[in-house]
């Protein structure tokens, strides 16, 4: 998908349209999506996201600005798998978008929209009623305000931890952030 985009601030008025195409990623792109996502970090996952789309679970979305990828998101066809969250609704039917990135030079200028709508429109050709995401709910109001404006509610259950492990040059530890669901009804 093809998404032409202005830049949102009064102040930069001469910015120019951004060309931006929202695409699968391919196998081999893996070792570049790394080097620019994930410098550093041995836990390769950019190719972990890509064996969610080689297993036919989802689709790694990745945004692309004049053959740079700026900005991504992995859609998961089976729904959250959070127990803090399939204890509190019915997930079925559900798509689940996580791991969302936006380089900084690229951010306010509509790239997580143009993933989200992508994201959104392969949910509902998949046959999913709702989409759902996970968002810092301590240290990033930006991208919970964004969710918000593009449908996203509050799923009201208040926040939970989620934690995941992180392998660098320095070793293995336990990563872990305080979170909140937010959902959307694709009807």
């Amino acid at each position: 998908m093809i998404f032409k985009l202005n830049g949102r601030s009064d102040e930069m008025m001469n910015q120019h349209d951004l060309d931006i195409v929202v695409k699968p990623a391919e196998e081999s792109q893996l070792d570049f999506l790394e080097e620019v996502f994930s410098p550093g970090n041995l836990t390769k996952p950019q190719y972990r996201r890509y064996e969610v789309q080689e297993k036919g679970e989802g689709v790694y979305l990745i945004a692309w600005h004049q053959n740079h990828p700026i900005g991504h998101f992995l859609l998961r066809w089976s729904g959250p798998q959070d127990p803090h969250v399939t204890q509190n609704i019915d997930v079925t039917h559900s798509a689940f978008l996580e791991g969302g990135l936006t380089k900084d030079d690229y951010r306010k200028k509509g790239v997580a929209t143009a993933i989200i709508r992508e994201a959104e429109r392969c949910s509902r050709e998949r046959g999913c009623t709702h989409i759902g995401l996970e968002v810092s709910s301590k240290d990033n109001p930006e991208a919970r305000r964004l969710y918000e404006n593009l449908g996203y509610i509050d799923w009201g259950y208040g926040d939970f931890q989620i934690s995941w492990e992180y392998h660098d040059k320095n070793g293995t530890s336990i990563r872990s952030d305080i979170v909140i669901f937010m959902q959307k009804s694709l009807a």
